[in-house]
This record gives C-alpha cells, sequence and structure tokens, in this order.
C-alpha cells in the first residue's frame, strides 16, 4: 500500500482550536475548586491523588474516542496533522517526563549543571528542524527505517536500522516509565510496581486502540496539561496574596528555602549521583570547557536524532508542515520553560519570596494542590513521550521487520492485528525492564541519547545533505556508532580501560558519532571505484577476443572484480 495513494481526513482536526480552549477552561475551573477545598481543610492526600490521576483518565478517555480500524490512522494518522498541532505535539514529547522535572529543578543546581543541559537539549529541536524536518517528509515514509531503506534503495538498511531503533528506544522508553512510576508512588502513598502497572495499563488502553491517530489527541491535551501545571502556581499564588496579604516583616525569611517539592524533583531527577553530573562537576576535565561542549554536543546529536521525535515530521500534510510544525515547537518549549521555572525561582530568591509572603512559603513546603499540579504536569509528559516512544518501537517492528521481510503478504486486518499485538509485547517488555532498575533514571536517559548520536546521526546527516553515501556505506556507519558507544560502556564498566577524554561510560556515543561520520564518508568512495572496475570489465568482456589484445585481465583480476560486485 502506497502512503501517496491515502485519502486525508482533515475534518477531524477542525474542532480542535475548540476542544483545546474548552479542556483549558476546565482544568483551570477544577484548579479554582480544588484550592477552595484545600483551604476548606479537604483532606490534602484526596487532591493530590485526583490531580495527579486526571491526566492518566484523560488519556485513556481520548485513547477510546478516538480508537480507528483504519491502518493509516494508526500508523501515521492519515498523513493530514495540521502544523499547529504537529508542533504541539513534538514539543510535549521533546520535554517528556525526562526532561520536565530536569528544568523545574535547575533553578537548585548550580550552573556548571544546569547550563549545558539546557542548552543542549534546546539546541536538538533546532538541528532537527534544520537538518531533518524538510528532508525526511519529503519520501513518504512511516517511520525512520522505512525512509533510510527508501533513500538509499536498500532493505538491508531498513531492516538493520529498525533492529537499532528498538535499541536506542527501549532505553528511553524504561526511563519514561520508571520516572512517572516514581511520581505516581509519591503521590497515591503506592509502591512503584504499582505505579508502574498502573501507567503501562493506562498507556496500553489509548495506543492499541487509537495508534497514532489516538496519540495525537491525547499527546495535545498532555501538553496543555504540562502547560497549566506549570503556569497555575503562579496565579494560584497570586490570588493566595492579593485575598490573603502579609507584610514583609511577618515574612521573616532568611537565606534560601529548599522546598519539600524541589527535593522530590532533585532527587527524581538524580544528577548529582549520575555520571553525567559527576562528568560535569568532580570529572578529570571539570572546571574546564570539555564537559560543557561535550555535554552539549551529546544532548544536541542525540535528540536531534531521536525516532519517536523525527517520526513526527511525518505525519503532517507536506514538507513545508513540517517546518513550521518546527517553529510551533520551538515557541511552545519556550513559553514552557519560562513559566515552568517562574514558580521555583520565586522559592529560590529571597526578594521574591519577601514580595509574595508566607504563603509562598507554605505552598512550597506543604504537599498540597501546587505540588499536584507540578506532578501531574510530570505525569502528562510521561503520558506524551511513552506514547511516541512505544509508537516508534512498535510501528518499526510491525512494518519494518514482519510486514516487509517476515509477513510480506498479509491482509490489512491482519496487519492491524499484528500492530496491536506488537504494541502490548513491547508495552510489557519496558514495564518489565523497568522494574530491575538496575540504573539510575538519567543515567537511562544518557545512555539512549548517547546511542540515538552515534547510530542515526551521522547516517541521516549524510543521507539528507550528502547525495554520495551508499547503502553499504550507511549499513557500516550505523554498525561502527553502535559498537563503539556499547563496548566503550562495557569495558569502562569492566574496569579494562580509563575514562577516554573524561568521558563516562554511558556518553561513549560522542566517540560513535565521530566514527560513525569517517566511516560512511570513506566507504561511500569505494563502490564508485569497484563500479568502474565492473564497468571496465564489462566493456573488456564484450571486446573481440583477438591475439593483440594486450589488456585482457587475469583471470585473478576477473575474479577480484566479480567479488567485488554489490
Amino acid at each position: 500500500m502506497s502512503l501517496t495513494n491515502l485519502d486525508p481526513h482533515p475534518s477531524q482536526y477542525k474542532s480542535l482550536p475548540l476542544v483545546l480552549s474548552l479542556f483549558a477552561l476546565s482544568l483551570f475551573l477544577l484548579t479554582g475548586l480544588l484550592a477552595v477545598m484545600e483551604k476548606a481543610g479537604i483532606v490534602i492526600i484526596l487532591i493530590e491523588a485526583l490531580m495527579t490521576l486526571l491526566p492518566l483518565l484523560v488519556f485513556a478517555i481520548m485513547g477510546v474516542l478516538f480508537r480507528t480500524m483504519k491502518l493509516s490512522e494508526f500508523h501515521w494518522s492519515g498523513k493530514s496533522v495540521p502544523a499547529g498541532l504537529t508542533g504541539i505535539t513534538l514539543a510535549a514529547c521533546f520535554v517528556g517526563g525526562s526532561f520536565f522535572p530536569l528544568f523545574l529543578s535547575m533553578t537548585y543546581l548550580s550552573i556548571q549543571i544546569s547550563f549545558p543541559i539546557l542548552l543542549g537539549w534546546a539546541s536538538s529541536l533546532i538541528l532537527c528542524a534544520t537538518l531533518f524536518a524538510s528532508p525526511v517528509r519529503k519520501i513518504n515514509s512511516a517511520t525512520i527505517p522505512e525512509f533510510l531503506g527508501a533513500r538509499l534503495q536498500s532493505k538491508l538498511v531498513r531492516l538493520l536500522s529498525s533492529l537499532l531503533l528498538v535499541l536506542v528506544a527501549l532505553p528511553l522508553l524504561c526511563a519514561e516509565l520508571l520516572i512517572g512510576g516514581e511520581v505516581l508512588s509519591t503521590s497515591l502513598d503506592g509502591s512503584t510496581f504499582t505505579s508502574i502497572s498502573l501507567l503501562s495499563f493506562i498507556l496500553l488502553i489509548s495506543v492499541v486502540l487509537g495508534g497514532v491517530n489516538g496519540a495525537v489527541w491525547t499527546q495535545a491535551l498532555q501538553a496543555v496539561f504540562m502547560v497549566g501545571a506549570c503556569m497555575l502556581p503562579v496565579i494560584l499564588l497570586f490570588l493566595d496574596q492579593v485575598t490573603a496579604p502579609a507584610s514583609m516583616s511577618e515574612a521573616g525569611f532568611t537565606g534560601l528555602i529548599d522546598t519539600s517539592l524541589t527535593e522530590q524533583l532533585v532527587a527524581i531527577a538524580g544528577i548529582g549521583q549520575s555520571s553525567i553530573g559527576r562528568f560535569l562537576t568532580t570529572g578529570q576535565y571539570a572546571g574546564t570547557a570539555w564537559p560543557l561542549v561535550g555535554t552539549i554536543l551529546l544532548f544536541a546529536s542525540g535528540m536531534a536524532s531521536m525516532p519517536h521525535l523525527l517520526t513526527k515530521y511525518q505525519v503532517t500534510k507536506d514538507a513545508s508542515s513540517s517546518r513550521r510544525a518546527a517553529g510551533y515547537a520551538l515557541s511552545f518549549l519556550l513559553l514552557l520553560m519560562v513559566l515552568g521555572s517562574s514558580y521555583f525561582l520565586m522559592l529560590s530568591d529571597e526578594r521574591l519570596q519577601s514580595l509574595l509572603g508566607p504563603n509562598a512559603l507554605e505552598q512550597g513546603h506543604h504537599a498540597g494542590l501546587i505540588a499536584a499540579l507540578i506532578r501531574s504536569g510530570i505525569v502528562a509528559a510521561v503520558l506524551a513521550a511513552s506514547s511516541a516512544l512505544l509508537m516508534a518501537i512498535s510501528t518499526s517492528i510491525s512494518r519494518d521487520i514482519i510486514e516487509s521481510h517476515v509477513l510480506p503478504r498479509t491482509s490489512l486486518n491482519q496487519k492491524m492485528i499484528l500492530a496491536r499485538v506488537i504494541v502490548i509485547c513491547v508495552c510489557a517488555l519496558a514495564a518489565y525492564l523497568t522494574y530491575g532498575r538496575h540504573l539510575l533514571f538519567l543515567d537511562m536517559l544518557v545512555l539512549s541519547i548517547s546511542l540515538a548520536a552515534a547510530i542515526f546521526f551521522p547516517v541521516l546527516l549524510l543521507s539528507c545533505w550528502w547525495s554520495k553515501l551508499d547503502a553499504i556505506a550507511a549499513c557500516c556507519a550505523m554498525i561502527v556508532g553502535c559498537v563503539t558507544t556499547v563496548l566503550y560502556a562495557l569495558v569502562v564498566n569492566w574496569g579494562a580501560t580509563g575514562l577516554w577524554f573524561g568521558l563516562p561510560a554511558e556518553m561513549g556515543g560522542l566517540l560513535g558519532v565521530i566514527l560513525g561520520c569517517v566511516t560512511g564518508i570513506s566507504l561511500s568512495y569505494l563502490p564508485q571505484i569497484q563500479e568502474k572496475e565492473r564497468l571496465e570489465l564489462t566493456r573488456l568482456i564484450e571486446q573481440p577476443s583477438t591475439p593483440s589484445n594486450k589488456t585482457t585481465p587475469s583471470p585473478q583480476s576477473n575474479s577480484d572484480g566479480l567479488r567485488t560486485e554489490p
């Protein structure tokens, strides 16, 4: 089935502004009601549980409402998603549960840690938009492996890249489930095992029924949740001071205040105990420019190559819509970062605290509505990113591996059933791996980013901007990048070697990017030499065999020429 023959259904998105506006209004009114209930002395745990479970409830309902039985809508939403909606969902998935607690706690971290992570993360979206958005959309494909296979006209490239996609995206999916489970367990006062199970079950309800078609709507609503979680605490504090003003003499603030919520966010991120935190603060090259530059380069190249983010550009109407979607995503990300840091900036600045009064301190210390709003934003971000990752992995397995190589003659109904079964299997595997918790959350995140940078960044860059790249060079570049990253992580953890350039085990992807680019460029010239040899050999074979012909190659050279034929 060709994607160019699909019948788009743009009418389903005509009501999008109205739906998002009504949802934002409903969230604002609900927050106001809960604020009144909190002032009236309602049990705090009830308010926290309600606000934290609300994103899960909305996610499940929207998945059921936008369920589909059409394979085109399940995999790529009919290639008809507007640029604005694509930008909103892209930004929500880009932030995810991984980055949400990081930038919320940035004001409590030293600039040596916060600056390179923040700059690298933001730069990756710009890099992705300028380098890959338009070229990826010009080829009608549903996945990144399908794009690479069509660009290089090779089934081997498509198969290999789909297998490596699973290796890249699965650790990030586990990291998302882990942080979502920890936040849910904190709000619901339950175990992490139960919270991860609940999160996985809600994901399955939405993704299995709606696929990408349902994920587009749910991710848009989760983006509204994320904005509300950042903006509503500031509004509540302002209204609280208007209704109950306090003088500066009554405040009595002395020094910086560490709220319990901020401590929880810093503990969730675990950046002080992570390898990248040690690389930036206490590593071999700490205090120099190299840790800052290395962290920025890793996050920029890794996040720009994430398959679940690049897939977002493939559901738009055309290449120009993809470029506009990148602009919308950047604007939304800037808004989210400004709003998200405002509340915690107020609590970390003594002068702002004196203006806010003691109620700000009270709200910060107690696990009340404001803390519940922040946690609901994290859960919403986790759901948005997890659904995109789950669809990217399952779609690649079903389309690029099974349908393309194992069962090419399956019917549309069988493909739909197969796609949903694979979603269930991938989600179950991710939940199982998350229960082990062998790595810190941030280490899992950095490892996934490192693998994405080493495997996909060189081949995507050369595929989009260098016409000489061929299939063999692309395969070798991906394998070299993957092997370099994994081998470096293993030998460092085993103690077989020291840290190269001070890079932790999870950051070996920087080496993989360099070696992958060198491999792809150098090997791309070999097929041209072999092609010239093959043409010369063919020309010699077509010539009449005469005694005067002194240029006939020897059997050994003939044999070598035949061996180099693709």
